[in-house]
């Protein structure tokens, strides 16, 4: 394939968007980006080659006119998607569109995945241990909850169709749920109320074909950088699910581990992440694997015990092994580099963490 002129990416959010692109540069690919009204900055990124942005409506309910209008409803361009809005309407479309799109699946059980009440059920079926959950209506209904068999203080309550921490609060007492209930700028409907599970956070980041996982590592973060520990029964859990729906596609699960070492899957993101430049450096290739066909029935799965990267471990590896480290450490800097001007026009909502690599 020609990565110079042949990928399409359709961007509703621009962080997710942005560690997509970063990802397309570290492999040397060129992209022309389709993207919502706003994020004109994007077009400074490394791997841009061409540059269009369109209504937001537009991604989300006519997004097939959208890409013939530019020239990219053909069988030369392969069409990837950064956000829930534009990976849906994608997926609505991928059975129409002449385009190689990345891997999809049906838009409907895509749906159910990506919402965090529906999510829930789909974990109870299956057996995969996630946290207490309730569902209500709208915020009022929030003092009610407390009197739901198993409930107890710290909860997490969090909207049901929001990304990127949009609208996720802990609560540890009445007071503070009382506060959210009274808040008037939080409006989000219908929310979650999920129990809190003391311990860390981690993910499983991986690409799915066919209820296969073909490609997969597990990241945690810390103030010291991001490792990326083999965890076999998190994976396991991974696997469980990605069978059961069938799913196919990118997907980011968020889970806790508690102090005994029971893993709790609290979320599953069915989309591209914006820490994906991380992948690099564990020798993935996510464009690649996010759409070629898998002629084998293997899983391809990749393993990092050790691998731990941060500018603060970055600088310490440049100490102890010459200027700028490894080959990857050094290109991946560069990718950074490069796309520095996009933080100067980036508008976010605060929520968001725009320096998430």
């Amino acid at each position: 394939m020609n990565q110079k002129t042949q990928m399409v990416f359709v961007i509703n959010d621009p962080v997710v968007g942005l560690g997509l692109l970063r990802t397309a540069k570290l492999g040397h690919y060129k992209v022309n980006i389709v993207a919502r009204t706003g994020c004109k900055w994007l077009r400074w990124t490394a791997a841009c080659e061409s540059f269009d942005e369109v209504d937001e409506s537009r991604i989300a309910n006519d997004l097939l006119s959208v890409l013939r209008e530019r020239g990219f409803d053909h069988a030369d361009y392969v069409c990837f998607a950064a956000g829930d809005i534009a990976t849906q309407a994608l997926q609505e479309i991928a059975s129409e569109i002449k385009a190689t799109c990345q891997h999809t699946m049906d838009s409907k059980a895509r749906k159910k995945i990506g919402n965090k009440a529906t999510f829930s059920e789909i974990c109870k079926t299956v057996d995969v241990p996630t946290p207490q959950t309730w569902v209500i209506n709208n915020k009022r209904l929030l003092p009610s909850v407390t009197n739901s068999e198993g409930f107890s203080f710290p909860v997490i309550v969090k909207a049901v169709n929001m990304s990127g921490s949009i609208g996720i609060r802990e609560v540890n007492n009445v007071e503070e749920l009382a506060a959210i209930v009274d808040d008037e700028n939080y409006d989000y409907a219908p929310l979650v109320v999920q129990q809190f599970i003391s311990g860390y956070d981690v993910g499983f980041s991986c690409i799915v074909e066919n209820g296969h996982i073909r490609s997969g590592y597990t990241q945690r973060r810390s103030k010291g950088g991001d490792s990326f520990p083999r965890h076999d029964e998190l994976l396991a859990h991974a696997e469980t699910l990605c069978r059961a729906v069938k799913y196919s596609g990118p997907a980011n699960i968020d889970a806790r581990i508690d102090a005994a070492g029971n893993v709790y899957i609290i979320e599953w993101n069915a989309r591209f992440w914006a820490t994906s430049p991380l992948s690099y450096l564990l020798g993935i290739d996510l464009i690649a694997e996010g759409y070629q066909a898998n002629e084998s029935d293997s899983n391809v799965r990749h393993y990092h015990d050790s691998t731990y990267f941060s500018p603060a471990n970055a600088l310490k590896g440049l100490l102890e092994t010459g200027p700028m480290g490894s080959d990857k450490a050094r290109r991946y800097f560069r990718s950074i580099l490069a796309d520095l001007p996009a933080f100067i026009f980036t508008k976010v909502p605060a929520s968001r963490k725009l320096f998430a690599f």
